[in-house]
């Protein structure tokens, strides 16, 4: 599976525990919301693999 890379750098990016994470994902998600979105790691992950038709992101420095 191609992954989509983080568009920064991040403190406690998550782009090397995407497999463990992946384990936990429901069948489908339709709606997403990531409080804490950081690199964007597991939301490019979660947007190419399941297309959500509702996304929320946040995250502050």
């Amino acid at each position: 599976m191609k992954t989509a890379k983080p568009f920064v750098k991040w403190a406690g990016g998550k782009s090397q525990l995407l497999s463990e994470i992946r384990r936990k994902y429901p069948e489908r998600i339709e709606k997403y919301c990531e409080p804490f979105v950081g690199g964007g790691a597991v939301l490019f992950d979660v947007l190419s693999t399941f297309k959500p038709k509702e996304v929320l992101i946040n995250d502050i420095r």
